[in-house]
């Protein structure tokens, strides 16, 4: 019996070794690497073209409903361009802010050892992993309706109403960790050396800091502000909960894509993909190249900067405005939650609170709580097992490529889905597999797999890369000297190093999917995303029940945040 036993495991081994020295052949390594970049020009890159595509064949028809309509004449071109206005000076403010308040939390964290730092870390993360339809509900609770901050002016109403103020506080929120975590890592990488030469010169810390250390960190800054701009641009969730009668570009996208405007929803959404674009690309071309202003040393002024009397106020208001404008609006939702628990704290209503509108009322709502809850999940881990597949080839081609230049092509163009407006890439897919492209499928669970599987395969990669390019390549050598094909070495050599790697970027995949609003809204049909169920109690004015919904995606999404921490900590120090 156990040599019958031994006899199978041998021959499952051999098998195994067969199929890896198949694998590993030139012919069918290059196969792999065709099936790889086809797989990520039909998710990725084929939605973008299709849309140019069929915007240049209807032209006439485009020209017909966005400028030259018979009753609104060039309106929807108009509004276009009010939409698009709009989220550019947004974008324009939050990200001035974040670079503002951003990069002195960086150093803080950075150069400064200090209590409570761990949890400061993972806090100003926090709004990364939470759904910004969550995040948009809570800081729209805290300084929109007289439950938030307006309680401690003993005032009947929000101290800022739903419109472009709003909005801004909404988008700070969500994309101030991207200047803060493009910068925090590369200043811990500096070499102290250079900024001690600095000091034995005599450069006060303010001018070493801003000749020395900040164009040593431009690219992650400029990185950082290209996520945060585009970030912003591009948001949907949150915009839709504070917006009010305002309408950003991707509110407008969601607007006319349920008046079935095809037309002028497929021109929108290519002008956002393409200011996206152009940003992205120029950022990857001349970040080099762009020299910091102010190259003048004024010593007498930046040695007052540089007292410990400045610095402190620096970091002091630096935090205040990280907590009062960032951390407590966007978990206030939680304290909203526990005031109207059981009943309304204005009016002593039980029929008001929590209880009774999800678990007691007739219509149910933790059924479809629950429900929009389980199909977020679903659908987030198929994404991800997916992603998992089709990432990790990709990751690998890119980190080992000997082609400068084809890899540099490939590795602008894996970051396309990070700055694409989502709502916008949605519609492209909606548009490509959908009824007006290949007729593939219908908007609904599929569709909606489809568009997560998009705009996370950015997530995916990225991460990955990153722990290929760490793994020595001498393991790899050692394994193939020693006769073992390429993809044994692969599973027996590079795959344990990976481990780490693979789990990070299974959860920000998973994080990803489950927050998303915009590029689900477009693809959905009938189904419910727990996001998207969210913005639905918001819009039939159900706080309580969109407070236990949001509090529920805040606890999973800060959970998974500690997960990848944790396994980001444990990899370092391995």
């Amino acid at each position: 019996m156990v040599s019958e036993q031994r006899d199978i495991e041998v021959k499952m081994r051999r098998n195994l070794l067969k199929a890896e020295n198949w694998l590993s052949k030139k012919n069918v390594l290059t196969a792999g690497k065709v099936i790889t970049i086809v797989i990520f020009v039909l998710i990725v890159l084929g939605p973008i073209l299709y849309l140019l595509l069929q915007i240049l064949i209807n032209s006439k028809e485009i020209n017909s409903t966005v400028f030259n309509d018979p009753i609104l004449g060039n309106e929807a071109f108009l509004m276009m361009l009010r939409s698009i206005g709009l989220s550019l000076k947004i974008a324009a403010i939050v990200t001035v802010f974040d670079i503002l308040v951003g990069v002195p939390i960086a150093w803080i964290l950075a150069r400064y050892e200090f209590r409570g730092k761990n949890i400061l870390d993972t806090l100003v993360d926090m709004p990364i992993a939470v759904p910004t339809s969550a995040l948009g509900f809570s800081i729209y609770l805290f300084w929109g309706t007289n439950n938030g901050i307006s309680r401690l002016f003993n005032s009947q109403v929000g101290l800022v109403s739903q419109g472009t103020f709003l909005i801004i506080l909404a988008h700070i929120a969500f994309t101030f960790p991207y200047v803060t975590r493009s910068i925090r890592g590369i200043i811990s990488d500096l070499d102290l050396n250079l900024e001690k030469a600095g000091k034995t010169l005599g450069a006060s810390p303010f001018t070493i800091a801003r000749m020395i250390s900040l164009p040593m960190v431009k690219e992650g800054l400029l990185a950082g502000t290209v996520l945060a701009f585009t970030r912003s641009l591009g948001e949907t969730g949150a915009t839709l909960i504070v917006s009010g009668v305002y309408q950003t570009a991707p509110v407008v996208i969601v607007s006319w894509m349920k008046g079935l405007k095809i037309p002028t929803t497929a021109f929108l959404a290519f002008i956002l993909i393409l200011i996206s674009l152009v940003l992205l690309t120029t950022v990857r071309l001349f970040a080099r190249k762009v020299g910091l202003p102010w190259k003048k040393v004024f010593p007498r002024f930046e040695r007052k900067l540089s007292s410990k009397k400045v610095k402190r106020s620096r970091d002091g208001v630096s935090l205040f405005l990280f907590f009062m404008f960032v951390f407590i609006p966007a978990l206030f939702v939680i304290i909203y939650l526990f005031q109207w628990w059981g009943r309304s704290p204005f009016s002593g209503d039980p029929q008001a609170g929590m209880i009774y509108q999800v678990f007691q009322a007739p219509d149910r709502k933790f059924t479809e709580i629950f429900r929009a809850l389980g199909t977020s999940i679903e659908i987030a881990l198929i994404v991800t097992l997916i992603n998992m597949v089709i990432a990790t080839p990709m990751a690998l081609m890119i980190s080992k490529m000997k082609n400068k230049k084809v890899k540099g092509i490939l590795d602008l163009l894996i970051d396309i889905p990070l700055v694409i407006p989502s709502s916008a890439l949605g519609f492209s897919i909606f548009f490509l597999w959908g009824s007006n492209g290949m007729h593939i499928l219908s908007p609904g669970f599929f569709m909606i797999v489809i568009a997560h599987v998009s705009f996370t395969y950015s997530y995916c990669v990225r991460p990955l890369i990153g722990s290929f390019d760490a793994i020595p390549t001498m393991y790899d050598e050692a394994a193939t000297a020693f006769g073992a094909s390429k993809f044994t070495a692969f599973r027996k050599v590079t795959l344990p190093f990976l481990k780490s790697g693979l789990i990070a970027a299974a959860i920000m995949t998973f994080t990803r999917s489950m927050s998303e609003t915009g590029a689900t809204i477009i693809t959905m049909g009938v189904e419910r995303t727990i996001p998207v169920l969210l913005v639905d109690f918001f819009e039939a004015s159900t706080f309580p029940a969109a407070a236990f919904a949001s509090t529920i995606l805040i606890i999973i999404s800060f959970a998974m945040l500690l997960l990848l921490r944790r396994i980001t900590r444990r990899a370092k120090n391995e």
